[in-house]
């Protein structure tokens, strides 16, 4: 279903903190005549509502007819964004930029083409410094324009050191489009495919990789194509389970932002982001050091900067760092400590539920359905469980919904709720054998469940020794790693032994 307008106008009003609210209004409140008095009094009474009640707003905006409103509320989006963008103008270079080339436009149009190329030039500066290739370029343009028309007597050098420099930047912006190309292509194989399960489709990565990564001087590449490369490269190890070369290529991801620091600042989201796969290979490979330093680096980048994140930020940075703190839990198997960490989590998942996907909160859900059943209370872990069977999820995830069934098998079982384990193998089963890409791990483990109910109890000890070594073998399968990083079959084995 399509968001209404005044949806959209509403949701945009509730996203606002309260010194763009008080920017809004200082802004709104210099323009003086009905029209401003009628789209203020409308943003009052939105602010005000909770929920949204639009008949209750009509019935307050007086001498307003259907037509009227539905232009009113149009004016009044337009205007949040016009004082929004005044805001941003200040911590966005982009923004900058643009409005740069609006004054150029319009001082060239007035015949001031000398002041054009002035300003010109402290664009060009802002650019390069936030390695903006795009802008850059359509500032070149802009300039070759102006010298091709008039004579501006900046002489011959300067016009071939302006051609030299567009033909330069146009290659790095192609360069970073077949990278950038790469890099959202392989996350649309991931979400296809997943992770590669034998050596079949680890040759199709391969060739789908080499057919589409484009020919570079590694040493010669600029700031944007160097991360459009490593993540791509990321992206190709991680769906190829290589976790070592995965860090490998996170680590130099970090290290391009290192090296250009404005770009920290610029874009915090996509340097927290190669964080997250630092961590998530750290974890995948069971490095606990490398894992506690790179989290401990990612707090304080965190620490030292969320009042300067946008909202946005600060939920990405919420995810990466909630997901690590978890993760340190599991690594050190202090699964009560963990428990305890998840009521402040849930808190920050409740707060910005409306802006999470119902994948990241099934992934969360799953981690403290885990940590529960790992502490001893597997009551609370069948509740978790429960939720996320709740979720509509479609075909996204499909091997997490297996391995929560699995894992809710486990929770019965250590519930003592022997009487309905032959039901929910079944019912496991049925789902597995619709899922594309199940693995022997789901298979052994629905077989083994279903194999369980009918054994003495007695015997069941040797079932479960038996059971493990099962297990074990499998994990020298380089193709049964995925199976692993999201349930750790063996150590609730073990603890039935």
């Amino acid at each position: 279903m399509p968001i209404s307008q005044t949806d959209q106008l509403f949701q945009l009003i509730k996203s606002l903190s309260k010194a763009e609210k008080r920017n809004f209004t200082v802004y709104a409140n210099r323009i003086q005549d009905s029209d401003n008095l009628k789209y203020v009094q409308l943003f009052e009474l939105m602010d005000k509502q909770k929920e949204l009640n639009e008949p209750l707003i009509f019935s307050k905006l007086k001498d307003t007819d259907k037509s009227q409103y539905s232009n009113l509320k149009r004016h009044l989006y337009k205007q949040i964004m016009i004082s929004l963008r005044l805001i941003y103008i200040q911590k966005k270079a982009d923004i900058e930029i643009r409005e740069y080339l609006d004054f150029v436009d319009i001082l060239y149009s007035k015949g001031l083409y000398l002041q054009s190329l002035k300003l010109l030039e402290k664009a060009k500066a802002l650019a390069l410094k936030s390695n903006n290739d795009i802008l850059f370029l359509s500032l070149l343009e802009t300039e070759k324009t102006i010298e091709s028309r008039h004579i501006t007597r900046s002489g011959p050098d300067t016009t071939e050191n302006l051609t030299a420099l567009a033909l330069k930047t146009s290659q790095e912006i192609l360069n970073s489009t077949k990278l950038s190309n790469l890099r959202l292509l392989l996350h649309a194989f991931y979400i296809k495919f997943g992770h590669v399960k034998n050596a079949e489709e680890h040759e199709r990565i391969n060739a789908f990789f080499e057919d589409n990564l484009p020919k570079l001087d590694i040493k010669k590449l600029n700031f944007p194509e160097q991360v459009y490369l490593y993540q791509s490269l990321v992206w190709y190890y991680y769906i190829s389970l290589d976790f070592e070369n995965c860090y490998v290529y996170a680590d130099k991801w970090i290290k391009a932002f290192k090296s250009a620091p404005q770009m920290i600042e610029e874009d915090p989201d996509l340097f927290m982001r190669g964080f997250h796969y630092l961590l998530t290979c750290s974890f995948n490979l069971g490095e606990t050091d490398k894992f506690i330093v790179r989290l401990d680096e990612l707090e304080k980048f965190r620490k030292a900067n969320y009042k300067k994140f946008s909202p946005n930020s600060q939920i990405i940075s919420f995810m990466y760092v909630h997901h690590g703190r978890l993760n340190k839990f599991f690594i050190q198997k202090k699964y009560k400590e963990g428990i305890a960490a998840i009521p402040g989590t849930m808190r920050r998942i409740n707060r910005y539920r409306s802006k999470l996907d119902s994948h990241r909160i099934m992934v969360f859900y799953f981690k403290f359905a885990w940590m529960h059943l790992m502490a001893k209370d597997p009551g609370k872990a069948i509740d978790y469980l429960n939720d996320i069977q709740k979720m509509e999820m479609g075909a996204l995830r499909q091997d997490i919904q297996v391995y929560t069934r699995i894992m809710f098998m486990m929770a019965h079982y250590d519930m003592g709720n022997i009487e309905i384990m032959e039901y929910l193998a079944n019912n496991t089963k049925i789902i597995a054998s619709k899922l594309h890409d199940g693995n022997a791990l789901q298979h052994k483990a629905i077989s083994f469940f279903s194999k369980l109910v009918r054994t003495p109890i007695g015997d069941r000890r040797q079932e479960f020794r038996k059971f493990l070594e099962e297990v074990q073998n499998l994990k020298y399968d380089p193709y049964e790693k995925r199976a692993f990083i999201y349930l750790d079959l063996e150590e609730w084995i073990q603890s039935k032994i």
